[in-house]
């Protein structure tokens, strides 16, 4: 893992940007709209995303893995380019139809689903997968800030409360910029212009689709809750909801920014020097699961003063919504570690494999909690669909390799569990509960012997070197 603060950096720094400008995004569209209509403008984007995983079918992930093992004069991106193109405009035709007749109930969502869908087109014209697969993530970076700036500033300039259907024509716009962003600075040794041999798609789908039905169902845990809450409760619950995930979301940029560096040097290290493997891997997951406890402590404490202050007043039911969620992040950290593994390992079936069954239940979970018409208990459900998922991926993980952190896992439960419950009866201001919290959880992991000494030095190592 050479130069991984380097590269940990623009990894921050492009998906920081980007979860940055999604984050003022949602602020502004929740303000603007209030919890009903934003909680439209989320479904809308939850059946878009559902979209977009038949407009990839894992092509993205496949085409990051081949580019990364290949050198520099045997890469062939022209393949990958065309073949997701091919894919947005087909699904695009057929979404579309599906969608009109679908949705006939509902026109007002059925025409922001319709207009999102336009978005497919460039979403399959930026070659990201290219720039992670080379590691050069200066390009990504530039890209996701161009694209964020783009839709941010044409709302604050174009969209007004009476706007609603503006929204995914200037989204649209925004991912065209970030692609073409993007096709500018390509510099590969083959043109992107040049026709491929299609008779290697039939085989490139077939290898990527045991990825993409993995990732579809692992996404399930982001696409549905919004789907299923609009079913058992409200469009303004789904607004609630989505507000409390966003927050999520940014956190959650620490373990996109690890899961990015794992793929693409797990796979030559596991060809190069598949022995160091195992002791890398199990680092790396000690440190993930304590910083995801961390990152619940601060969401949970936090929940209170930071709803209001960015949402408003309205968003009061977010508070409670998101304090349950906030223990999503260590779990949603450690799933990470597992699935990543299996990809870089080259285990794509029994990613699938895993994925569709721990999908399969989630989806099941997820149902049961939205039919008890509690949505709190719907909100639960979330996290124990998460642990299914989880445990199925550990499943097929421990076929493959064996890390032994049952012991870990148990205790940092325990101790994240009684730091939030000590924090919780401080008579004290939140923000200072925070930081007491998670000192407190510190001292209980380096007391404990869970995190010793060797491995803050490996840390502080990896962050410098």
């Amino acid at each position: 893992m050479r130069n991984l603060s380097l590269k940990a950096f623009w990894i921050l720094f492009s998906d920081g940007g980007a979860k940055l400008f999604g984050f003022f995004t949602t602020i502004y569209l929740a303000r603007t709209f209030g919890a009903e209509s934003y909680g439209l403008i989320v479904l809308a984007l939850s059946v878009m995303g559902i979209c977009i995983w038949f407009s990839d079918l894992g092509i993205q992930t496949l085409a990051t893995r081949a580019i990364a093992a290949a050198s520099p004069e045997n890469r062939t991106p022209a393949r990958y380019f065309w073949l997701k193109v091919s894919l947005s405009l087909t699904v695009m035709l057929i979404s579309a139809i599906a969608i009109w007749f679908i949705l006939g109930g509902n026109p007002e969502l059925r025409m922001l689903v319709l207009l999102f869908l336009m978005s497919l087109l460039p979403q399959s014209l930026q070659i990201q997968w290219y720039y992670n697969g080379t590691q050069d993530f200066k390009w990504i970076t530039l890209s996701n800030w161009i694209q964020g700036s783009v839709y941010l500033g044409g709302l604050l300039m174009i969209v007004s409360s009476d706007d609603l259907n503006v929204v995914p024509v200037i989204y649209t716009l925004s991912m065209l910029a970030g692609a073409i962003t993007l096709l500018v600075v390509y510099r590969g040794n083959q043109s992107l212009l040049k026709i491929p041999n299609i008779s290697n798609w039939i085989s490139d789908i077939r290898n990527s689709f045991y990825l993409g039905a993995g990732h579809f169902m692992a996404q399930s845990i982001i696409l549905l809750p919004p789907i299923v809450i609009s079913f058992f409760f409200s469009e303004s619950d789904v607004g609630f909801y989505s507000v409390a995930f966003k927050l999520i979301l940014v956190v959650m940029l620490a373990d996109r920014m690890i899961s990015t560096l794992l793929l693409a040097n797990l796979s030559k290290m596991w060809l190069e020097r598949p022995g160091d493997v195992q002791k890398q891997l199990l680092l790396v997951a000690r440190w993930m699961l304590v910083l995801g406890s961390l990152g619940a402590i601060a969401l949970f404490f936090l929940s209170s003063s930071i709803i209001p202050l960015l949402f408003g007043a309205g968003y009061s039911s977010s508070i409670i919504i998101l304090k349950i969620l906030c223990f999503f992040v260590p779990v949603t950290f450690l799933n990470s570690l597992y699935s990543y593994g299996l990809i870089s390992f080259g285990k794509d079936r029994e990613f699938m494999n895993a994925t569709v069954i721990g999908g399969a239940g989630a989806i099941l979970v997820m149902i049961a909690g939205g039919s008890s018409q509690i949505l709190f208990m719907m909100v639960a459900s979330v996290i124990i669909a998460e642990l299914f998922i989880t445990f199925s991926v550990h499943a097929q993980f421990k076929k493959v390799m064996t890390l032994n952190i049952s012991r870990f896992v148990i205790f940092t439960v325990i101790s994240l569990a009684a730091s939030v419950l000590l924090g919780y009866f401080l008579p004290v201001h939140n923000l200072l509960v925070m930081v007491l919290t998670m000192a407190g959880f510190s001292v209980m992991i380096y007391g404990t012997g869970l995190l010793t000494t060797d491995d803050i030095l490996w840390l502080k190592r990896r962050i410098t070197k």
